[in-house]
């Protein structure tokens, strides 16, 4: 591993060569709690890094497919390439950037007129793996590959689909069916139910909470349930390493596998999350200490971006129009699809800007109003301030 050496710098948004350009606001952070033990964001993974002896790094972050992307998203995205590529080059390491695409989040959701349960229909089920593809590469590829050739990070996307089917994935299910009395306490501490559901083999409509769900049998190898459709009443389900039974499982069930089963790879697996996902991974890491001799993965949270009110920017509460939002915050921040130039220009721009929060902890452990964002990268929303948010 060679010394740690400086990384360099991406760009900004503006040109420094250009000087008819204006200079960016500052940024202007609180003190940090980590000023002074951590000089740059990256280097929050290198005491795991120094233990484990690895020469290789894999960073995990996802992407969500129902629906465009907004600017908190492709924020956490592209701190994600800058920081594989500042791990590359601060500590001399191999990298690669691994997606994962959710294509398990409901299509279309029907409620039981007998029971009141909720059923729901996947995007993976109801478009296939082709569809699917198309809109990972409609939302996503084009940008990815404006960052991957800025930073020189290589990146792989895999479905849930394409995930849950896998060896690993599957012996690491049955793990967690044998620990389940102590994982239920940390995956679902209020109630202590941590449900599963599995797709009608027939139609493909699940019952979202599994409440009718039954584990029969499970085993090191294998495990039987018997589930309930809407439609077709009863079916078993069996779930092996070779069977095709598609696991529908919590978030944080769903999360505990896939970080145990990338801590089989021989790189160091690195976890980037926005910074909402701190507390859901308190639980995770209670949840890894089930496993005798297992550690959670280092994770980095990256900065959220905000309403007016304070909460971040999200999908739901932006179609439902309750999201608080500065007047006239630019279409684009909501609507990635919406951003009026080229992708490169879009991926410039949230370089220099992710740059910026990515280059001194203070300015990474925070979030960011829209308003603020505008500010930052030069340009100015009506309101009360239009200063720090």
């Amino acid at each position: 591993m060679s010394d740690v050496s400086d990384v360099d710098d991406v760009g900004d948004v503006s040109d420094a060569a250009n000087p008819a350009l204006p200079a960016l606001p500052a940024l202007v952070s609180p003190v940090s709690v980590t000023a002074g033990a951590v000089l740059h964001s990256a280097d929050f993974i290198l005491p795991r890094l120094l233990a484990s002896g690895r020469d290789r790094v894999v960073l995990y972050a996802g992407v969500q497919i129902n629906g465009t992307p907004h600017l908190g998203t492709n924020v956490t995205q592209t701190a994600a390439f800058l920081l594989a590529q500042a791990a590359r080059e601060r500590f001399g390491v191999r990298v690669l950037l691994r997606f994962g695409a959710l294509d398990n989040s409901p299509y279309e959701v029907r409620t039981c007129p007998e029971t009141g349960s909720l059923y729901e229909r996947s995007f993976g089920y109801v478009l296939g793996e082709a569809r699917v593809g198309e809109l990972v590469g409609r939302h996503y590829g084009g940008l990815f590959d404006e960052l991957s050739a800025a930073t020189g990070v290589p990146y792989e996307v895999l479905t849930y689909t394409e995930q849950q089917a896998g060896r690993a994935f599957r012996e690491e299910f049955l793990t967690s069916l044998g620990l389940m009395d102590t994982l239920r306490r940390t995956l679902a501490p209020s109630t202590g139910t941590v449900p599963v559901n599995f797709p009608c083999p027939r139609c493909g409509w699940a019952q979202k909470h599994g409440e009718q769900t039954e584990l029969l049998s499970a085993g090191a190898r294998e495990a039987l349930f018997a589930a309930v459709c809407l439609e077709h009443g009863k079916y078993l389900v069996d779930v092996a390493p070779g069977t095709d039974a598609f696991i529908g499982l919590t978030t944080l069930h769903r999360n505990l596998l896939k970080e145990r089963v990338a801590a089989r790879d021989d790189a160091l697996p690195v976890i980037v999350k926005g910074a909402d996902w701190a507390p859901g991974c308190r639980l995770l890491d209670e949840a890894f200490l089930s496993y005798q001799g297992a550690l959670p993965p280092p994770r980095v949270f990256t900065p959220v971006v905000l309403s007016d009110s304070g909460a971040k920017l999200s999908k739901t509460l932006i179609r439902q129009g309750t999201a608080d939002l500065s007047e006239g915050t630019e279409p684009w921040m909501l609507d990635a699809s919406a951003w009026p130039g080229s992708q490169r220009e879009y991926a410039r721009l949230l370089l220099g800007l992710v740059g910026r929060m990515l280059g001194e902890p203070r300015h990474f452990e925070r979030g960011y109003t829209t308003r603020e964002v505008a500010r930052l990268i030069g340009r100015r929303l009506p309101g009360p301030s239009g200063g720090s948010g």
